[in-house]
């Protein structure tokens, strides 16, 4: 379901804008799956208040007009394969996990939740958000 509405938004969204592809259209994707995501689990929280807790990724790449554009989300990392001359293939790493283990992430939720001294939690060998979930969005 989650990206289901992923695809759905990017795809309107890009048509807003006529297929151009930027960074402003991708987070403007993001956003709007976030919304609605959201908003189903705030329609379901009397029936399934865990579906608050559940960690989701996302992943998305773009080529446009010889233009990669990645995205990721999540506790995922995008790679890139390259195949050499040789026949061989080697990875190249193009994004990172975004999540409550890099301080990064950890100084950022605190940023944003200044009066939540349990926004992350270290717990089980993990920083988690609020305790829970590792993934931050």
């Amino acid at each position: 379901m989650f990206e289901l509405l992923r695809l759905y938004g990017y795809a309107e969204i890009s048509a807003e804008t006529q297929g151009v592809v930027t960074r402003e259209t991708i987070e403007r994707a993001f956003h709007a799956t976030e919304e609605g995501f959201a908003s189903i689990v705030s329609e379901l929280w009397g029936t399934m208040p865990n579906l608050a807790t559940v960690g989701t990724c996302c992943l998305v790449g773009v080529i446009y007009q010889s233009t990669l554009f990645v995205a990721s989300l999540g506790d995922s990392r995008v790679v890139l394969g390259k195949k050499s001359n040789c026949g061989g293939l080697s990875a190249i790493q193009l994004s990172s996990e975004h999540n409550a283990n890099n301080e990064d992430i950890r100084w950022e939720l605190k940023d944003l939740h200044p009066d939540d001294p349990q926004i992350v939690v270290f717990r089980h060998g993990v920083w988690r958000v609020k305790g829970i979930i590792q993934v931050c969005t």
